[in-house]
């Protein structure tokens, strides 16, 4: 059996990677990574018996005399450096706009999209819908792909002639190191609120997550940071490079941007319909069917982002009101009298922002149809349940992905934040499709349903078996049925 070696990981032919064992081809290296539920290093056997020829692990394990055993401290960057070298280093061709934050990357990375397209520039997108090249779709898995898969994405992209690549960045993602290694020409932060704690433990370990980003700025690259968040002066402390800020608030203290006044983004004023937004500012006017005050710092982040990339400013305005972003703030309109809307707003945040923008702005009831998924952050359910019964006229809790949890178990724990007096507003149906139905059957006009948590989502994940579902395509079939439309 041979030893563990200490050598320079790129000193051999790389034939192929896999992390996963069932993926291995003859002559394929094996990178055995540490997961949420699995150690890579127990499927090393497999790895083996399907043909790996060098294995990459963080523990000593023996291997037979004709396989290489190569022990690292950190397998996971490991196996993005090989990813990368295995793709010819595509990243270093590229100019790449990173989003990090709670809530808001998606809209954000949809809006600066369109705004580079307008620009002229052909543009892939990395987001928690889809990852886009040019005009080619194809569905997400992870909000961020784990590193050889990133790798490929992005190699493919090069030999589709993108110049200018838009990606979330989640706090998974830089926890795990999937984008180890790359380096970004801009990054943007949004916010930090409640979300991911049964990842991270605390909101300490989170924001850490969030700062490694920022080492990976170049050395001429920009921050463009959300100045209105608390988290924010940890952040700008914690940057070498150049920062510029955006925000609501008159910034009136020792924060300032380190660019020229050129980036100083002033909101002059904003007008918010249900129908439609309109913001200005300095002197260019968006009009947007994207609502909201979250919205409107979505709105500047991307506007940011633009005149930081040198785009005219009317171009920018043209490339926001273009943009369409599945799932988020999506009207379902086939002729009904009564309103319906999709959003992913999955945590206490996203749901108090969306609740609290429609309220005043309407004359009609909220009808609310949320859930939470299991496997999750639990602490959110009862705080999520609290602010749907503070908000929503009617709500109707159900299922989202329960994945291996009782769903009617996860429906209770929502049903624990929810004060009694609010019980006549509050029912629970287990299968989400006779909730949303329900939802739609008690709607009169001018009524606003919504159907919260999944957005975009095509599938619902029952213990691992993937369920085809579809808000957007059952809220239609309700209407219909219901002859609301």
């Amino acid at each position: 059996m041979s030893e563990a070696q200490t050598i320079n990981l790129y000193n051999f032919e790389i034939k192929g990677i896999a992390y996963d064992s069932r993926k291995i081809k003859k002559g394929d290296v094996f990178v055995a990574i540490p997961g949420l539920k699995f150690d890579g290093a127990s499927f090393i056997p497999q790895a083996i018996e399907n043909g790996a020829s060098v294995i990459i692990c963080e523990t000593e394990t023996a291997v037979p005399d004709n396989v290489k055993l190569i022990k690292v401290a950190n397998a996971r960057q490991a196996l993005a450096e090989l990813s990368a070298k295995y793709y010819g280093y595509p990243a270093s061709k590229l100019k790449i706009i990173g989003i990090t934050g709670t809530n808001g990357k998606t809209t954000i990375a949809y809006f600066i999209e369109s705004i580079l397209k307008e620009a002229g520039y052909k543009v892939g997108l990395i987001s928690t819908v889809e990852t886009k090249i040019n005009n080619k779709s194809m569905p997400s898995s992870f909000t961020t792909p784990e590193s050889l898969e990133l790798q490929e994405i992005l190699s493919q992209m090069v030999k589709e002639g993108i110049t200018h690549v838009v990606m979330e960045v989640s706090s998974h993602a830089l926890a795990q190191d999937r984008v180890y290694g790359l380096q970004f020409d801009e990054v943007i932060f949004t916010n930090l609120t409640h979300e991911h704690l049964d990842f991270h433990k605390t909101m300490d370990e989170y924001l850490s997550a969030k700062l490694k980003i920022f080492k990976m700025l170049k050395h001429n690259g920009t921050a463009v940071i959300n100045v209105d968040d608390p988290s924010s002066k940890k952040i700008i402390e914690s940057i070498d490079g150049e920062v510029v800020f955006y925000g609501m608030k008159d910034i009136k203290h020792e924060l300032r941007s380190t660019k020229t006044s050129n980036f100083d983004v002033r909101l002059k004023e904003y007008d918010i319909k249900f129908e439609l937004m309109r913001v200005r500012i300095d002197t260019t006017e968006i009009r947007t069917a994207y609502i909201g005050i979250y919205n409107i710092y979505n709105l500047l982040a991307a506007f940011q982002c633009g005149l930081v990339l040198n785009i005219e400013k009317k171009k920018i305005k043209a490339g926001i009101e273009k943009a369409v972003i599945p799932g988020r703030f999506e009207r379902i309109d086939v002729g009904q009298d009564l309103f319906v809307i999709i959003d992913f707003a999955h945590t206490p945040d996203g749901l108090q922002k969306l609740l609290g923008t429609i309220k005043p702005l309407i004359k009609g009831k909220i009808i609310l149809v949320f859930g939470c998924p299991g496997d999750r952050d639990k602490e959110k359910r009862p705080i999520m349940g609290k602010i749907a019964a503070d908000l929503a006229d009617q709500m109707i809790v159900t299922t989202d992905d329960p994945h291996s949890e009782n769903p009617q178990q996860i429906i209770d724990e929502i049903l624990t934040g929810i004060d009694p007096r609010y019980a006549l507003r509050v029912s629970n149906y287990v299968d989400r499709k006779e909730a949303i139905k329900r939802a739609i059957s008690i709607a009169q006009k001018g009524d606003v349903v919504v159907l919260a948590g999944r957005g975009h989502e095509k599938r619902q994940d029952f213990n691992g078996k993937k369920v085809e579902f579809d808000d957007v395509k059952i809220a239609k079939e309700a209407i219909k049925l219901n002859g609301k439309s």
